[in-house]
């Protein structure tokens, strides 16, 4: 939450025994934080300093300014510190104040060394600026106070900040700091808690919070004043069951409202205006952190040649758990509809689950702006070998025998590279969906400057052996790649859901049930 939560750097942090203040009373700390907490956070400073970082922790030759730092002076400067510098979300700490060895502790890490803090800021500073612009954020002291006896120092504030991601999140976190000084007044000791727990704390980055003025898509003409959704160009009688698996970091209601957009506009209601039932896996923003704490304990998945099932077993379960349900309530296999990384993780439960399965649970996959092929070897792979030994094991449409593919690709941005932009933060905020797009795409394929919805470029999203749709000016998601605004240009929304649902209905025409049971 505040930098301290990544601080941590791979390789330069461990975690150090220590004994809980007395006075700290029911507030989180260290010692009372779940183990998956500290392991999503040491998971999120990996990927940090891994794309942002050299992985190395500068050891700087500092000359100070004074011999000792008197209690009337550490008093000032830790005030300064919060006031003027407003250090928990900014960093810039007065490095006069702390001792070369000091313990740096918080509820989810601790380490030692004032080196590796100035080292983990200059690396996540970056990021944390465009994800909480300065204009959104703000640090409240409310009271601080020394002992006497001891010579602590104690604050008590609260950090509020808007983070500037498609569901709109905002943290709020109350918490008290104690510094402890050591011999020559310098603080040896910073000991952070909060009035909440570790993981309350994390999953506010993952809640959804409806702004209070959203920039609303208008979907189709006068929707603003009351008109209802047109008629649809496709209809279906006696259309199998639809299952939705979302796209990697996004939430099942994602599908049924998104970004707090009326119910009427999601994919489930347009599927529903054309005669199709459709359910949704039940992923949550927060079960996708499950891929770092899987993925991180598994030696494949750390070198580079993970699988599927390990890191994303628990997608697939859900997934599974959810045709089986379905299938066994309704009159036949259903229709799986994979968004984004939903289409390539679809294609893995059918291989880990097999032929027979496939053939019992399953009429069709259409993924929609899904990347299907692994990068070139000289570019990382984020999904850690996942995709490459998916596409290398059951390339292309593997099943075709037993059921048919759609694969849907959007073709709406061609990217532009703008020099000097972080590719981490391109997701998040970029000065143009072209820049976005341009990132984005090299990350998938290689090629920056291709075409394809924004993310995913169009030469990754289809797969030999499958009906290959691509719509014009369709984008990949339901924000604006690169904002936190809503489109209605996107796979999901009403102005295109016929564009790929005809071709469905022409498949589900052309291939009958191979086994329609007894």
């Amino acid at each position: 939450v505040a930098p301290r939560l990544y601080f941590c750097r791979s390789g330069a942090c461990r975690r150090l025994p220590r004994k809980a203040d007395r006075e700290e009373g029911q507030r989180s700390s260290f010692d009372s934080s779940p183990e998956w907490v500290k392991s999503v956070v040491s998971g999120l400073t990996f990927i940090v300093n891994s794309l942002v970082g050299d992985g190395q922790v500068i050891e700087v030759q500092r000359q100070r300014h004074f011999e000792t730092i008197s209690p009337d002076t550490l008093l000032e400067g830790i005030r300064a510190d919060f006031e003027e510098r407003q250090y928990l979300w900014t960093g810039d700490i007065d490095v006069e104040l702390y001792d070369e060895a000091c313990i740096f502790t918080d509820p989810t890490l601790s380490f030692q060394g004032l080196s590796t803090f100035e080292s983990n800021i200059r690396n996540l500073r970056p990021i944390l600026d465009n994800v909480v612009p300065a204009g959104k954020r703000k640090c409240l002291l409310h009271n601080l106070s020394r002992d006497e006896g001891t010579g602590k120092v104690y604050a008590e504030w609260t950090m509020i900040g808007d983070l500037v991601l498609p569901w709109s999140p905002r943290i709020q976190l109350r918490g008290r700091t104690a510094y402890s000084p050591g011999p020559d007044g310098r603080i040896v000791s910073y000991d952070e808690n909060w009035d909440i727990s570790a993981g309350e704390a994390l999953l506010q980055i993952l809640t959804l919070r409806f702004p209070p003025d959203p920039h609303a898509a208008e979907h189709w003409p006068e929707r603003f004043d009351g008109a209802p959704p047109p008629t649809p160009r496709i209809t279906l009688d006696d259309a199998p069951v639809f299952v939705v698996l979302p796209g990697f970091g996004n939430d099942a209601i994602d599908y049924s409202r998104p970004l707090g957009q009326d119910e009427v506009v999601g994919l489930l209601a347009c599927m529903q205006r054309r005669g199709c039932r459709a359910v949704t896996v039940p992923v949550q923003r927060l079960d996708w952190l499950q891929v770092f704490t899987r993925g991180l304990a598994d030696e494949d998945f750390r070198a580079g040649n993970g699988t599927a099932s390990v890191a994303f077993g628990w997608y697939l379960d859900a997934t599974q758990v959810l045709v089986e349900e379905t299938v066994s309530h309704s009159s036949g296999p259903v229709v799986l509809v994979g968004h984004s990384a939903g289409g390539w993780l679809a294609r893995a439960l059918m291989q880990r689950e097999g032929k027979d399965w496939v053939s019992e649970h399953v009429r069709g996959l259409v993924t929609l702006g899904s990347p299907h092929f692994p990068p070139p070897p000289d570019v990382s792979d984020m999904t850690m070998g996942c995709l490459r030994n998916l596409h290398e094991q059951q390339p292309g449409a593997f099943y075709s025998d037993l059921i048919f593919y759609v694969t849907v690709a959007g073709d709406a941005v061609r990217g532009e590279q703008v020099v000097g932009n972080l590719p981490i933060l391109e997701l998040i905020q970029s000065p143009s969906q072209e820049s976005t797009a341009f990132n984005s795409y090299r990350v998938v394929c290689g090629i920056g400057n291709t075409t394809g919805d924004g993310v995913v470029p169009l030469m990754s999203a289809h797969l030999e052996g499958a009906r290959q749709v691509t719509i014009k000016d369709c984008l990949h998601s339901i924000n604006k790649a690169g904002t936190t605004q809503p489109t209605d240009k996107a796979y999901m929304c009403e102005g295109r859901v016929d564009d790929w649902l005809g071709v469905v209905v022409e498949e589900l025409s052309s291939r009958p049930l191979l086994n329609t049971g007894d």
